[in-house]
């Protein structure tokens, strides 16, 4: 008979475990032997364990193909050295699945249905392991009001309502379930949703539940409200669409392909908003919880941003319809807290409501290394410790996020980030393939300014990035850092294919207040705005990297300082019929120019005309003429680089290149990205 002090291995199944049973067995025995059957108890054994001085690791194997939560599962300080781990493959899910689809028809539409099980209503329904479409009017294209309540073009001049057009109010009165619907809009680097709190079918007043959280002002392409009504029922139209329709309490779905049948149909309502909490205390950290070889799943996307400004401080009880950047308030569908020496290696996080990942206050050691995380309603994985100031327990710090793979994200808060690092030191993130998304890929810092930061000494190493923004939002890029940040280093990243909706598709993006920080060896290509952009900042060093394929100047400086903001040394940037540098809209003096930037030993082309360094006011500059009249590139020459396939993206110098004679080292990207190969 296995004692305590022998268990090194909890079994849970669900289908066949029994919380009476002490888990020393994966099946029912003859012996009233076999698995628990929730995790709940199993913890719980392990809390009483560690209380009678037993601390030998345990893992806890998941049985089951399947494990259905409808309510978080809760790891505190009591609970430590565990591994939670399937035993051949499970899926944590969030979800329950909805039974009985029939034939049906809906809206004119032929398509499956299924009853709403009493007591639940949900915003997302994922399908075969995809998520479901949402209907929408117009189907195509966006609608503009008439008027809104605050026609400031201030950054923040929120507005709470708006007036249809006249011929839009025309098909809002006929659709049945308007006081369900809710509004959508992109502006900005945000998108913003909100549902409907009152609306006058007479004057065609609309009043927001959610007020802006910037202004909509419709004469500023940047910012006007430009919306779509969203789970409409008279939209019901298209392969993968759905709708529930809450007076018959039923879910309508029309299937994408002719594989799907009502007998097959997977089909998952979230009831979850997060699936594990690993949450220890100030004094006493949650430590050593391990998630390994499990899948994440069937989450809630339900999410309201708190009122807080950038800073955290609480402006108002109410809410707005987005936070202010990268749905940066927002949970993680498995979180930590307290926390340290935790991993999530090996495992896949999809069809998740909001973010994958949530690290915060008061955690260090956590690794998070080769996951899968896609379809995600907003970012992947997030760290926000203590601010500058914090008590010491507060901070963040000294994790990792390497080899992950993070793709398809932003599918409800299209906002979201890859990877964001908030208030947080000392991380490496390095070596993850990051594409698909419609915002920022690795964002880190925030404070805006020169406030003090508590954000210094990360790593950003050898990640891939690409297929970003996707002309869906503006002020974003492959790698996007705020505030002073001594001692961080943006190294060997590989960026490419980014684009935005009106302005800001970046690849490296130094934003207001970046400092002290080393970019190098990095290639960034292929982007409809600049390769590199420093908004201002201060003491930021640029060397040794590829900028080539943009559509702007490849650099630019948006700032006038009486300061260095940047030192370029040793790059190849091509341009293509525009100068190399460019400082704030080509209409500064000389003396601000050369106080804000210092470059020197750069090799420069033009593809398409003679090279122009810059232009300042309506005059462009040769090399020579920088030289003599702003004394910047010294030792730098206007060259071809001979790359050895610039149009197929192959940056490899020849041996000819005149760029050995600037000293420039060769970058090996062979190992940029993930490094598992079933990634």
């Amino acid at each position: 008979m296995m004692t305590p002090y022998q268990l090194t291995t909890i079994y849970v199944s669900q289908q066949k475990g029994n919380d009476n049973w002490p888990g020393f067995y994966p099946e029912p025995t003859d012996k009233n032997q076999g698995p628990l059957k929730t995790l709940e108890k199993a913890l719980e054994h392990i809390a009483h364990m560690r209380s009678f001085g037993m601390e030998q690791p345990i893992t806890i194997r998941l049985v089951d193909e399947e494990y259905c939560l409808t309510k978080p599962v809760v790891i505190s300080e009591e609970m430590y050295g565990i591994t939670i781990e399937a035993e051949k493959e499970c899926v944590v899910s969030g979800g329950i699945r909805l039974e009985n689809f029939v034939n049906d028809t809906f809206n004119g539409q032929d398509c499956f249905s299924a009853p709403i099980p009493d007591g639940i209503w949900f915003t997302d329904l994922y399908v075969d392991g995809l998520r479901a479409d949402v209907t929408r009017y117009p189907e195509n294209g966006t609608l503009e009001p008439l008027e809104v309540e605050n026609n400031s073009i201030q950054l923040d001049a929120s507005s709470s309502w708006f007036i249809a057009k006249k011929e839009d109010l025309e098909v809002i009165k006929t659709l049945k379930n308007f006081g369900d619907c809710y509004i959508s809009y992109l502006h900005y680097w945000v998108d913003e949703h909100t549902p409907i709190k009152s609306y006058d079918l007479e004057t065609g007043k609309i009043e927001f539940e959610y007020p802006s959280r910037f202004t909509i002002e419709p004469t500023h392409d940047r910012a006007a409200l430009r919306y779509v009504i969203e789970n409409v029922a008279e939209g019901f139209a298209n392969p993968n669409e759905w709708y529930a329709d809450r007076e018959k309490g039923r879910v309508y779905y029309i299937p994408r392909n002719a594989d799907q049948t009502p007998e097959t149909l997977a089909a998952y309502a979230p009831v979850c908003s997060q699936l594990f909490l690993v949450e220890g205390k100030p004094e006493k950290k949650a430590r050593n919880i391990n998630f390994r070889n499990l899948t994440f799943a069937y989450t809630k996307g339900e999410y309201c941003s708190k009122g807080l400004e950038p800073n955290g401080t609480d402006e108002s009880e109410g809410g707005f319809a987005s936070d202010p950047q990268s749905v940066c308030f927002a949970h993680g569908s498995v979180s930590f807290q307290y926390a340290e020496n935790c991993e999530i290696s090996d495992c896949t996080l999809r069809n998740l409501g909001v973010h994958g990942i949530d690290v915060k206050k008061g955690c260090h050691r956590i690794r998070i290394v080769n996951n899968k995380c896609y379809d995600l309603g907003a970012g992947g994985i997030k760290i926000d410790g203590g601010a500058a100031g914090s008590e010491v327990w507060e901070h963040t710090y000294g994790n990792e996020i390497s080899d992950n793979l993070i793709y398809h994200c932003g599918r409800r808060y299209l906002c979201g980030c890859g990877i964001l690092v908030k208030h947080s030191y000392e991380n490496t993130i390095s070596h993850n393939t990051i594409h698909d998304l419609y915002y920022t890929g690795i964002s880190v810092g925030w404070v805006w300014g020169y406030q003090d930061s508590i954000t210094r000494d990360n790593l950003i190493e050898a990640n891939h990035i690409y297929h970003l923004g996707q002309g869906k939002l503006s002020d974003l890029g492959g790698i996007y850092l705020l505030g002073k940040q001594p001692g961080t280093v943006v190294r060997g990243n590989l960026i490419h294919d980014v684009t935005c909706a009106h302005y800001g598709g970046w690849g490296l993006y130094t934003d207001e207040g970046s400092s002290y920080i080393t970019l190098e060896n990095n290639i960034c290509y292929n982007l409809n705005c600049n390769c590199f952009h420093q908004h201002y900042g201060s003491m930021n060093v640029v060397k040794n990297n590829i900028f080539v394929q943009s559509a702007e100047c490849p650099v630019r400086m948006g700032r006038h300082e009486y300061h260095v903001g940047i030192m370029f040394e040793r790059n190849i940037i091509v341009s293509h019929g525009t100068p190399i540098y460019q400082v704030g809209a080509f209409d500064w003096q000389i003396d601000g120019f050369a106080h804000v930037l210092f470059a020197d030993g750069n090799l420069m082309f033009d593809t398409e005309r003679e090279t122009k360094v810059t232009r300042i006011n309506d005059r462009e500059y040769s090399l020579e003429e920088v030289r003599t009249e702003l004394g910047l590139e010294l030792s730098g020459m206007v060259a071809d680089p001979l790359f050895v396939d610039m149009k197929q993206g192959d940056f490899t110098l020849k041996e000819e290149s005149p760029a050995w004679k600037i000293g420039f080292r060769p970058i090996d990207m062979s190992q940029v990205g993930c490094r598992k190969e079933n990634m």
